[in-house]
């Protein structure tokens, strides 16, 4: 993690003044911070669990204020703000409609936020915390996402289901693409399904729309090309982003931070776990 005294040079406060460690895979990453400090308004696409293994967090979500040390967040409900100082918070995004996470949907129902019990989570801390401070391995990472939903929802018997190989193709094909070249006839053809077939398993097979799911691949693109040198106006090019407007919105929409702070690597650590 970077040290504090690293934001007096960006002349404010970052959102995560003490570090930060990514942990991402398509539709799903693990934001752990020591402090997190959000007061931009978003409306995330996944699904967000914050699980704080030192001090209490503020959250405000759709006019509800929350003071915590866990809760779950619906997907697209409209977070105003989080305070988080000293926190060491753990921040999951939970691609809801997936069907292994089908319990979880159940529980939040329809309510924007639940708090939750944070003595619910206590076994699980110790790898939240070392995980902040040392680098842990995708399967880590992994595991540690599905024993948090199954702390909340009790559901053991809930494993992954394999994806569809026409759905895995889809994705590949995603993948390398623009955001700006996304066209879901043209992959529906390269797949062999119908475009109203394709977005129904899309969905389905993985939580998101194909748009959706284009948007969180053009932002992972965007940062991986900024760490291989390209400036931003030519990295929100290649990554197919109409212009710089659209890579904030895009951002904001992922992490609720612009894209600049995203990409910073005097505080942020991005760790592949595909």
């Amino acid at each position: 993690m970077t040290s504090q005294n690293n934001e007096k040079s960006h002349g404010a406060t970052h959102p995560t003044p003490a570090g930060v460690t990514i942990y991402y895979w398509p539709c799903s990453l693990v934001l752990l911070a020591p402090t997190l400090l959000l007061d931009r308004p978003t409306s995330p696409l996944c699904a967000t669990i914050r699980i704080a293994c030192n001090e209490p967090y503020t959250i405000e979500v759709e006019g509800k204020t929350l003071v915590t040390r866990a809760s779950l967040v619906a997907p697209r409900a409209g977070r105003k703000k989080v305070q988080a100082l000293n926190s060491h918070i753990a921040l999951f995004y939970i691609p809801l409609d997936m069907p292994e996470y089908s319990a979880l949907k159940n529980i939040l129902g329809k309510q924007d936020i639940l708090d939750l019990a944070i003595e619910d989570f206590e076994h699980l801390l110790p790898i939240i915390r070392k995980a902040m401070t040392e680098t842990a391995s995708p399967d880590v990472i992994k595991t540690l996402l599905r024993d948090v939903v199954q702390t909340i929802t009790g559901d053991s018997g809930k494993t992954q289901a394999d994806m569809d190989d026409r759905i895995i193709r889809a994705c590949k094909i995603l993948d390398d693409l623009p955001f700006d070249e996304v066209r879901a006839e043209a992959i529906a053809e390269q797949v062999h399904l119908s475009p109203s077939r394709l977005r129904e398993l899309f969905k389905k097979n993985t939580g998101f729309t194909i748009g959706q799911y284009a948007r969180w691949r053009g932002v992972w693109r965007g940062a991986l090309l900024w760490k291989r040198g390209l400036k931003f106006t030519d990295l929100a090019i290649e990554a197919g982003f109409h212009d710089l407007a659209h890579v904030d919105r895009a951002f904001n929409e992922v992490f609720g931070m612009n894209p600049s702070t995203v990409i910073d690597p005097s505080y942020i650590k991005l760790v592949n776990c595909e």
